[in-house]
């Protein structure tokens, strides 16, 4: 059930700031006020229906047990964290005074402009970082039962070592990504992730007395892709490391031209790279393959409410799809799956989940896009190419097949 709770902006904060710092304090008030209904029930005094409602909010209990009044602890801070702030917000459960409030672009302007049903004056809104004003009004409904529940995640326990380590020198380091494991910090701030263990490996090689060497995030892999990663280890690589990267596109153009990027006047295409996955997938509905090598590309972004899981899918580029282009070869067919190599000209998200499943294929493992449970999503970084980021020489990487995959097909 949910409980209104209407905040006062003391000073000029944005939405997710003011409420980070906010309802801890709230929460932490109405666990000290249970507590001490539960100290004069104890001693044979009545306590209210609400008091007595407060006591069974164990999940409240739980989070911010030993909390004082006016002592807003690391606990609370934690129990109210920057994740549940997005996703109160995200689910429209956050409501901004119209006349304290400053709105800088047009969806916000549209809605300051609403008499919305719960009250006059508030709107909804939807963006973390909306700047508040001196004295702008803020209502809350919290839901504390859905606000506190925390989903168990799955990750893996992982130490890097270098059995794991694909390829290292002065600039850089390419590591075999296991599956179920971030590849960098999320919101939950205890949570663990490659780009940690990293840092971690490269600390104990030169040892624990000197500071925590760097380790710089250039690319990325789904936290359920395994494979081929690479981080630089110093901050001169990081320019060469991006524009290698950057540069196989304009894919847009080279889809409808066929010419390569070089000849489009666009950056070297000696820097660019070529990545190269692999997946095992199964029918989805009636698998639109005339032969089997095949090209997906269309426009790709966001179809899914941000108060859901991420989905992504066909959006018109006029709507602020961008362009995605995969070709696909499939390599074997056993048993039903097929085995299936992808080659990535762009680098959206959820690229070839989409594109498989738009070409009637769904990848094991990934049931957000049709695909059959599965231990894990059977997707991997098979293969990356690039120019080293100092020398300019060819680099190849690959990373070999997990055993789960030859255990699967």
């Amino acid at each position: 059930m949910s409980q209104e709770i209407l905040l006062t902006v003391q000073s000029a904060a944005t939405l997710n700031e003011f409420l980070r710092e906010e309802l801890p304090k709230v929460l932490n008030a109405e666990c000290s006020q249970a507590k001490d209904c539960g100290q004069k029930s104890l001693q044979g005094q009545n306590c209210g229906a609400a008091d007595q409602n407060s006591l069974q909010d164990q999940n409240l209990r739980r989070d911010l047990d030993g909390l004082q009044d006016q002592n807003v602890g690391p606990a609370a801070k934690s129990a109210v964290s920057n994740s549940k702030i997005r996703r109160l917000i995200f689910s429209q459960n956050v409501w901004v005074s119209q006349e304290s409030s400053q709105a800088k672009d047009a969806r916000n302007q549209k809605a300051l402009q609403a008499q919305n049903a719960r009250g006059g004056g508030f709107f909804v809104c939807k963006n973390p970082s909306l700047l508040l004003k001196k004295n702008a009004r803020v209502k809350v409904f919290l839901d504390k039962e859905k606000f506190f529940y925390q989903k168990e995640n799955d990750d893996i326990k992982f130490e890097l070592d270098s059995s794991h380590v694909l390829y290292e020198d002065d600039a850089i380091i390419v590591v075999n990504k296991p599956p179920r494991f971030p590849s960098e910090a999320t919101f939950v701030h205890d949570r663990d992730n490659l780009q940690a263990a990293v840092v971690r490996y490269l600390h104990k090689k030169i040892g624990l007395d000197k500071n925590p060497p760097y380790c710089g995030m250039v690319h990325r892999l789904d936290r359920d892709t395994s494979g081929v990663i690479l981080f630089s280890k110093q901050r001169a690589a990081n320019a060469p490391l991006f524009a290698a990267f950057e540069s196989q596109e304009d894919a847009e153009n080279v889809g409808k031209t066929g010419k390569a990027a070089g000849s489009l006047g666009l950056a070297n295409n000696l820097r660019a790279t070529q990545k190269i996955y692999v997946a095992i997938c199964a029918p989805a509905g009636s698998p639109r393959l005339a032969k089997d090598s095949f090209s997906v590309q269309n426009y790709l972004g966001r179809v899914s409410p941000k108060s859901q899981a991420a989905k992504w899918g066909f959006v018109p580029k006029e709507k602020g799809g961008k362009f995605a282009r995969t070709d696909f070869k499939i390599l074997e067919k056993k048993g039903g799956l097929f085995f299936v190599q992808a080659k990535l000209w762009t680098g959206r998200t959820h690229q070839i989940r989409v594109h498989l499943a738009q070409s009637g294929l769904a990848i094991l493992g990934a049931t957000l896009y049709g695909g059959r449970p599965a231990e894990r999503i059977f997707l991997h970084a098979q293969t990356l190419d690039l120019p080293h980021p100092i020398s300019g020489a060819p680099l190849h990487f690959e990373a070999p097949l997990p055993p789960e995959f030859a255990a699967a097909f």
